[in-house]
């Protein structure tokens, strides 16, 4: 077995076992199709406490049940742990306990998502 001297020496190596060599520039365009998203373009937050017996808790929607499970409820377990409270992943919607719209607000941004507030 010989030892590579770089990265160059990689990508041949790669490239000889049947792999495709990257590009320089990243990605290639040619299939014309873009990378499908990892989650929804657009986040709402808000508060409510209707059939909760008065408990407030802090609504974040936005996401497809069945595309998106898997993301919703590892960010309801970040976020639950962010913002020091319980909750959970229902029905497509991330239930936190109490009013935490600003917390999670700033931190669903800070992951890079859209955010809007809904409601008063």
């Amino acid at each position: 077995m010989r030892k590579l001297s770089g990265l160059e020496a990689l990508a041949d190596l790669h490239q000889s076992m049947g792999g495709e060599r990257a590009n320089a520039e990243g990605p290639s365009e040619e299939s014309g199709a873009s990378e499908p998203k990892l989650g929804p373009s657009c986040l709402y937050v808000s508060r409510d406490r209707k059939a909760r017996k008065g408990k407030e808790v802090t609504l974040v929607e936005g996401f497809d049940q069945d595309v998106h499970e898997d993301l919703a409820s590892a960010m309801a377990k970040s976020l639950k742990v962010h913002c020091g409270v319980g909750g959970g992943w229902k029905d497509g919607v991330i239930l936190l306990q109490g009013d935490h719209r600003e917390r999670a607000s700033a931190w669903l941004q800070a992951q890079g998502y859209q955010v809007k507030h809904k409601g008063g």
